[in-house]
């Protein structure tokens, strides 16, 4: 069994990294996620990226939700 280390935790973990390390690549992946919050495969690159079964839309959903965005990539209100 092929596990993935891109689990929620691991993802969130990592986006918060980024987040501090580099603002501006942080909210430019946002838009990213979002696509893929909402189904979007990022013309392909989604699979080779996240391949997994379990990145799922709802995965990438609960990923901006742990940054404090919802699935639309707008902060959630008390969250910034």
């Amino acid at each position: 069994m092929s596990a993935s280390h891109k689990t929620l935790e691991f993802m969130t973990t990592h986006f918060q990294n980024i987040k501090f390390m580099s603002p501006t690549v942080f909210y430019t992946s946002l838009n990213d996620l979002s696509i893929m919050a909402n189904g979007g495969d990022l013309g392909g690159e989604r699979r080779v990226i996240y391949p997994e079964i379990f990145h799922t839309n709802q995965f990438f959903v609960d990923l901006l939700q742990n940054l404090g965005y919802d699935k639309d990539g707008t902060p959630i209100k008390g969250e910034e």
